[in-house]
């Protein structure tokens, strides 16, 4: 069994549930360590990630559970900073780099809103061409790192979620 994760989304963002939740779940199916991730703000798209002035409250919430807890679980504050957020995330136990947008023409294009979207992005920006679209998506995870300060890398192949069998 995997007894830990680090790459964990609440409510705070894009997840489904507490952070208290997640946490009592945790410790009920045995995990030892985990890592809280919320999306880190971006203004050109705010649907996902944490409200423009919710990183306080996010970190007050972890770091609460992480002492209520301290008994049962080893819980750690990171953040989930795509290669586009508007600032650097400071403060952190640890930060996950992401790509989650290719920006062309002007626009910033979500990898992984919707299949169709994904379609429309590549039709309109890259000719319909697939693999022009995955290159450039490659080349700002080359650059994840570098640009965002990252201890991880997160999910490196997004571009394939929506890969579909014709």
């Amino acid at each position: 069994m995997i007894n830990r994760d680090f790459h964990i989304h609440t409510t705070f963002s894009d997840g489904k549930y507490s952070p208290e939740e997640m946490v009592e779940y945790a410790v009920s199916i045995g995990m030892t360590h985990m890592g809280f991730s919320d999306h880190s703000y971006t203004s050109f798209d705010d649907s996902y990630c944490l409200a423009k002035n919710g990183e306080d409250d996010y970190k007050k919430e972890v770091l609460r559970l992480t002492e209520k807890y301290s008994d049962k679980i080893k819980i750690y504050l990171g953040i989930e900073e795509d290669y586009f957020s508007d600032k650097s995330a400071k403060g952190y136990d640890y930060k996950i780099g992401s790509v989650h947008y290719v920006f062309a023409n002007g626009e910033y294009l979500p990898v992984d809103k919707s299949a169709a979207d994904l379609r429309d992005s590549v039709e309109k920006h890259f000719g319909g061409d697939p693999i022009a679209f995955c290159e450039s998506y490659f080349a700002l995870v080359g650059n994840v790192a570098e640009k965002t300060g990252c201890d991880i890398i997160g999910h490196f192949d997004l571009c394939t979620k929506f890969n579909e069998k014709d």
